[in-house]
């Protein structure tokens, strides 16, 4: 349970922290890049001993490394296209996005690896889907503007890429530690998982930012550094409940609690504390998404 309410505390504050960067007018290229380094130096710290261990082993000798590099790809775009859509249409819409893209890794195991899914599952994914239409749908407005227009395309192009590259992590970490559960060792690969992942965000990060930012994104901005510092080990910590906390718990129970979770408390600080509106449809998609997360999670092996 531990490693549950250790994932819930560290998305919820990435979540946030992507909000208040914004807010701050933190430069969010520097720390992204400052995070994924952070990070990168807790998962060797945390885990010298196993990767001395293993230091003459052939890192891709198991079956899980190209997971680890391609999530880590992943965590980087991820997270650039969260703090576009935090800034664009808030952390509620962005949190809602990310967390109901639970289905994904239900579809995916349904139709590619010939797991069951159940009617419940099937009602929790058309909820889901009712509520992510309820939430980033803007009806059109004669009266807009080019501008107008733009901005429209971009409250609900951003929701649905934070939906698609969330549940991508999600398939690709539940794989990895199935992979890592069932043909290895936790004290020995995890760190190795870990470390491999953490590698492959920064330096995605890294080549992406030189290319769009240019130099601009290496000099030194201390907001920048200690917000990308505090960002980075939300993420650690994020990736360390998961990968942990599925070992104890169900995937369907992890992730219902682990999602609505997330979405409550992220939803209740923006208003609280950004001063989000909510308006009625939008308030609906997010109950609706609770919902879904609820039947997903605790209804979806029972029916």
């Amino acid at each position: 349970m531990q490693y549950l309410l250790l994932a819930i505390a560290a998305m919820s504050l990435i979540m946030l922290a992507l909000k208040f960067f914004n807010v701050k007018k933190i430069y969010i290229p520097q720390a992204i890049l400052v995070n994924y380094a952070c990070a990168l130096v807790i998962a060797l710290l945390s885990g010298r001993d196993a990767l001395a261990a293993t230091g003459t082993a052939d890192p891709f000798a198991n079956g899980w490394w190209y997971l680890a590099l391609i999530t880590g790809l992943l965590y980087f775009g991820s997270m650039d296209i969260m703090a576009a859509s935090t800034r664009r249409v808030g952390v509620s819409i962005t949190t809602m996005a990310s967390r109901t893209s639970v289905i994904l890794p239900i579809l995916w195991a349904a139709l590619l690896l010939g797991e069951h899914i159940t009617g419940w599952e099937v009602l929790g994914v058309a909820l889901v889907l009712l509520a992510f239409v309820l939430i980033i749908y803007r009806p059109a407005d004669r009266k807009d503007t080019k501008k107008g227009k733009r901005e429209r395309a971009a409250a609900i192009l951003l929701p649905v890429a934070v939906f698609l590259s969330v549940g991508f992590i999600a398939v690709c970490m539940k794989t990895s530690q199935h992979l890592i559960k069932t043909a290895g060792c936790y004290d020995t690969d995890y760190p190795v998982f870990e470390t491999m992942l953490f590698t492959a965000a920064f330096l995605g990060a890294v080549v992406y930012y030189a290319v769009t930012e240019g130099l601009g994104a290496f000099r030194p901005r201390w907001k920048s550094i200690l917000g990308g510092l505090c960002l980075g080990t939300f993420n650690y910590f994020v990736t360390f409940g998961l990968m942990h906390g599925l070992k104890y718990l169900s995937s369907s129970t992890f992730y219902g609690i682990y999602n609505i979770g997330v979405v409550l408390l992220t939803t209740l600080v923006g208003v609280a504390a950004f001063g989000e509106k909510l308006d009625r449809r939008k308030a609906a998609g997010i109950l609706f998404a609770v919902a879904a997360i609820f039947v997903l999670g605790f209804l979806g092996g029972s029916l």
